[in-house]
């Protein structure tokens, strides 16, 4: 296991468990770098005012201002993901419980919520307030855990160059 979860339940963790989550987060970070310039992209020409912040930040200013009140509020939520590891049976999975937690906010919320898992080559998009999705727990041993699936046909798949175009469409309709 080299996620965050095994830096704070294990007393100690090998060299190799150490470097996997460390080559993970430099994973994300180059996601999250490649997302906000297909954002870049995706809006310009428009006279519209983005700004990108961490989804735990996007749900405190929700709060905090009472509702959206002219503005508008996207979520996003980036996965950077093996193929092997994120299809099983023509379903894509991603984290169950943080999944219930972020279509809980969008539905009370209003708001568009989208996930987006980037399997390298292509995206796999979808709105998360309508979009079907079963709960299962799947996987053996430490892969064992709780899992939302979205069938293929349900989602967006985007080829990584036109990410921001798609995201252009989706966004400001344009």
């Amino acid at each position: 296991m080299a996620s965050r979860t095994a830096f704070v339940y294990q007393d100690s963790l090998n060299i190799e468990d150490a470097f996997t989550y460390f080559k993970r987060l430099m994973r994300d970070a180059e996601n999250r770098v490649a997302f906000s310039r297909a954002l870049q992209k995706a809006r310009k020409g428009l006279d519209v005012h983005m700004y990108v912040t961490d989804v735990d930040s996007l749900v405190i200013q929700y709060i905090n201002r009472g509702g959206v009140k002219g503005f508008r509020f996207t979520g996003f939520e980036l996965k950077n993901m093996n193929p092997h590891s994120a299809l099983v049976n023509g379903k894509v999975k991603v984290n169950g419980k943080q999944y219930e937690g972020h279509r809980m906010f969008a539905m009370k919320a209003g708001i568009d919520f989208y996930y987006l898992v980037n399997l390298g080559r292509e995206f796999l998009v979808w709105n998360v307030a309508n979009t079907p999705v079963s709960f299962d727990w799947y996987g053996h041993g430490h892969a064992r855990d709780y899992y939302a699936f979205v069938h293929l046909d349900d989602v967006i798949r985007v080829p990584a160059q036109e990410l921001p175009e798609t995201l252009r469409m989706l966004l400001w309709g344009r």
